[in-house]
């Protein structure tokens, strides 16, 4: 079976390079010796708890930094479901355990599906206004007779003109002991998540992993850029987050699209040498191809 389209978080921020003269050697020195147990650690782990109303219980996902590379265990909760960012190439694969497969999105692939999706735009955003002059009763038969894996609402709401998403700053509190920025992620008037940020430096992550976690989201924005028409037809928001508005590390995910839509909550940060098979993708899942929709 083939994976679905997802949009998956090309820019690689490092620091910039000093130059020190001879009197200020020693001032250097020290700085250095103060800092040691902030920049000694390349690798990081998080631990995140998830809440989701659609599943029963609580879970956890965990983040782990090394090399220039993300490996995000259990997606969104989903035990069967990680991610890889990579960094060079630039690119992210989807690692289904259920089906065993591997699925990389990139730049090319996307364009391709972009492409694709644009022949069919026009019919897709004439068949939504078509959906949403019928009367409810007259929405519900169809969906009956098209089945779930066609949403007649997404179809309709993608005839409607987008509306802009924006962050909000809505105040400081502690998540897991950490001072974060609190976000709102607006569309059009309508709230749709709350991220709450925090300063690396305050979670003691390296520079190198910070600036890995900037590229992860220069991606993302790099290929939600592209994919916003096909986004539309998906029913999905691609808000941008590498404005200036939008740094830091997210520490807690609320969900507001939907009534109880669940949230991610920061619980452990582990800087020890994160474990290389930890990062390793199974060698023997079947490869398949990136496709728009189920």
């Amino acid at each position: 079976m083939q994976t679905t389209y997802q949009n998956i978080i090309p820019r690689f921020l490092t620091p910039p390079k000093m130059k020190i003269g001879g009197g200020k050697a020693f001032y250097l020195v020290i700085c250095v010796w103060l800092l040691f147990p902030f920049i000694s650690h390349a690798d990081t782990l998080l631990e995140y708890q998830v809440k989701e109303i659609r599943v029963s219980g609580i879970s956890t996902q965990s983040i782990a930094i090394k090399n220039e590379e993300i490996m995000v265990k259990a997606a969104g909760g989903d035990k069967e479901l990680d991610l890889l960012y990579r960094y060079a190439p630039e690119s992210v694969v989807i690692i289904d355990h259920r089906k065993r497969t591997l699925t990389t999105v990139d730049e090319a692939q996307i364009d391709q599906i972009n492409q694709q999706a644009q022949r069919l735009e026009p019919v897709l955003q004439g068949l939504g206004k078509q959906i949403a002059n019928l009367s409810s009763d007259q929405r519900q038969r169809l969906q009956a007779l098209v089945g779930d894996k066609i949403s007649l609402d997404k179809i309709a709401k993608a005839s409607e003109p987008a509306m802009p998403t924006r962050w909000e700053s809505i105040g400081k509190k502690k998540v897991a002991g950490i001072r974060c920025r609190n976000m709102r992620i607006m569309q059009g008037a309508t709230p749709i998540a709350e991220v709450c940020l925090a300063d690396p430096a305050a979670m003691k992550m390296s520079i190198q992993d910070a600036a890995t976690f900037d590229a992860l989201f220069g991606f993302y924005d790099h290929l939600a850029a592209k994919s916003q028409g096909l986004a539309r037809q998906l029913g999905l928001a691609l808000p941008s987050i590498t404005t200036p508005e939008v740094k830091g590390i997210p520490v807690e995910f609320v969900n507001l699209s939907r009534k109880n839509g669940g949230t991610m909550t920061l619980q452990r940060i582990d800087i020890s040498p994160v474990s290389p098979d930890l990062m390793r993708i199974p060698g023997d899942y079947k490869t398949t191809p990136l496709t728009p929709w189920p």
